[in-house]
């Protein structure tokens, strides 16, 4: 796994319970493109609905360069396994405005709303998202390990 910078490391005391409002408002608006989650979401939902990944909108919500390693993502939908999303996206701690981490958790309960207060000591996967201007919306460009800014396409 990527070794994280000092300040991307956890630094408090884990997954707390919660209730669904404060999720929701944490997320943000979803149907705001320029919101990272409202990608992060739709492409989790892409990726597992029910009748097998959407692939029309995974190629619209992935970038262009990475489309070619997606294959079926049949290895998302298991890396996914029982895993949830947390509410945000964060970006990396070098602050590039383009680039943001979105979760993978595993959660204790499926049916319990959490939030992070801290230290997230599950397993779990990162989205990486990243802004594309001329489409002026959030694509992934992977799923599994962090991908450092600098090892990203140009955002275009």
């Amino acid at each position: 796994m990527t070794e994280l910078p000092k300040d991307d490391q956890p630094s408090g005391s884990g997954l707390v319970p919660d209730d669904d409002a404060s999720a929701t408002a944490d997320i943000g608006d979803l149907s705001d493109p320029r919101n990272p989650m409202a990608t992060a979401v739709a492409f989790y939902n892409a990726v597992m609905a029910e009748d097998g990944p959407d692939i029309e909108n995974l190629r619209l919500l992935c970038t262009p360069e990475s489309w070619g390693a997606w294959g079926d993502f049949l290895q998302v939908i298991e890396m996914i396994g029982n895993r949830g999303l947390a509410t945000r996206a964060d970006p990396p701690s070098t602050g590039e405005e383009d680039v943001r981490y979105a979760k993978l958790v595993s959660l204790p309960d499926p049916d319990q709303s959490v939030r992070s207060d801290g230290d997230t000591l599950v397993a779990g996967k990162i989205i990486t998202l990243q802004f594309r201007p001329s489409s002026g919306y959030w694509r992934v460009h992977g799923v599994g390990d962090y991908i450092r800014p600098e090892d990203l396409p140009p955002a275009v």
